[in-house]
């Protein structure tokens, strides 16, 4: 079986079970009675651990100079945590076993991307890109309508399943990449996390205004992460079969974008679309502040999967073009690590913010009081991204917007 062939079915299998499972988790939190601190906390520590273990895999994985020990060691310690989590049944239980599973999903993250990096030419990255990401999507999609047929009792009874689909996912993971081949040498490796930060500022401006741009709207982003699952199962009352298809509603919006992105992406300019995503993903906060009904959350979702696709794709390959080559996992990792570090402190500002609104204000005005204070940070910050530009490779012909 070939690499390619590997990666796309790895992709929807993975995507089936954990990335299923994902969409679960902050309202899973809120079910079983986290405070916004507690929310807080179990969103800034997960993004934080995830991003920041980066830092460390992604260092090591260049060193070592391959991928495939990484990703079968991940997957099968994955299958495990993801097992514990369905005994889990406590909110500070919740926080600490997911921070375990993030710090190894920053193992499998970073490797993932090298290794695709490693494996597609440029040329042809962001199509491939986007037919991962829509047979992503489809795992997704396909698991969790199956999984709205299955969801019968109470919420703790429920998420047996999704968690179970995880664990099952991952172990396959393992199984598929152990017959990856892969040939590798060892990169060269700097050993020191500010010198490489230093020479990127230097040598690689692409890079560095990307890498500021995406940390300063970072914390800003991250804000609004313990709020989300508030207001879903708090305000609106969604139980988990709701939450599913309004997930479902985003992933198949997301495929149509995708495929439609995917055939253009190698051959436009990137920055424009980079800038219009992140501008318009900045009223999402407005839209879960003044929507107030299933229907209007499922406009909310085809929003985001129009919006996230662009993400998806476009980004990524903006990423994976401006990293030098023998150093993808480690400038990867260092973009990624530094969110983390951004992310900890926005998650939980979000979540004391939303605490202290508490005190003025009933949830609901509470909730919106928090949103409109994230847009305006998300909003002015997204101005960032207009200082990017296209790297210059002559396989590539740009076509202007």
């Amino acid at each position: 079986m070939r690499n390619s062939t590997l990666i796309a079915l790895r992709s929807f299998i993975v995507s089936a079970g954990a990335t299923a499972a994902n969409s679960f988790i902050g309202v899973f939190g809120v079910f079983l009675g986290a405070t916004a601190v507690e929310m807080g906390w179990l969103q800034s520590t997960a993004n934080a651990i995830s991003n920041g273990g980066q830092l460390l895999w992604g260092r090591i994985s260049d060193r070592f100079g391959r991928r495939k020990p990484f990703l079968i060691l991940g997957s099968i310690v994955l299958g495990v945590l993801w097992y514990l989590l369905t005994m889990v049944r406590t909110p500070i239980g919740l926080i600490v076993l997911y921070a375990f599973i993030s710090l190894f999903g920053s193992l499998i993250t970073v490797n993932w991307f090298s290794l695709i990096a490693d494996q597609v030419k440029s040329t042809v990255r962001g199509r491939f890109l986007s037919i991962v990401n829509m047979l992503s999507s489809a795992g997704t999609i396909i698991s969790l309508i199956v999984m709205v047929f299955l969801f019968h009792g109470t919420a703790t009874e429920e998420i047996l399943i999704p968690f179970s689909a995880a664990a099952v996912s991952y172990i396959l993971s393992a199984v598929l990449m152990s017959f990856l081949r892969e040939s590798g040498s060892a990169r060269k490796f700097s050993g020191n996390l500010i010198k490489t930060l230093r020479s990127a500022r230097r040598e690689n401006s692409l890079f560095y205004r990307y890498f500021m741009a995406m940390n300063v709207q970072g914390f800003f982003w991250s804000m609004a992460w313990p709020m989300f699952p508030m207001t879903v199962v708090l305000i609106m009352n969604f139980d988990l079969a709701q939450v599913a298809i309004l997930t479902v509603a985003s992933l198949l919006t997301s495929v149509i974008v995708q495929y439609l992105l995917g055939r253009i992406t190698d051959h436009v300019s990137r920055p424009p679309l980079i800038f219009g995503n992140r501008l318009l993903l900045s009223a999402i906060p407005l839209l879960y502040a003044f929507f107030v009904n299933f229907k209007e959350f499922i406009i909310l979702e085809i929003y985001s999967g129009i919006l996230g696709s662009i993400q998806n794709v476009v980004m990524n390959s903006y990423l994976l073009d401006i990293v030098p080559d023998g150093h993808r996992a480690e400038y990867i990792s260092i973009i990624n690590g530094f969110n983390g570090i951004i992310y900890l402190a926005g998650a939980l500002s979000g979540g004391y913010v939303l605490a202290f609104m508490e005190t003025l204000f009933p949830i609901r005005f509470a909730l919106m009081y928090s949103y409109i204070m994230v847009f305006f940070g998300r909003f002015l910050s997204a101005f960032l991204f207009l200082g990017l530009k296209e790297p210059d490779q002559r396989e590539r012909v740009p076509l202007s917007l």
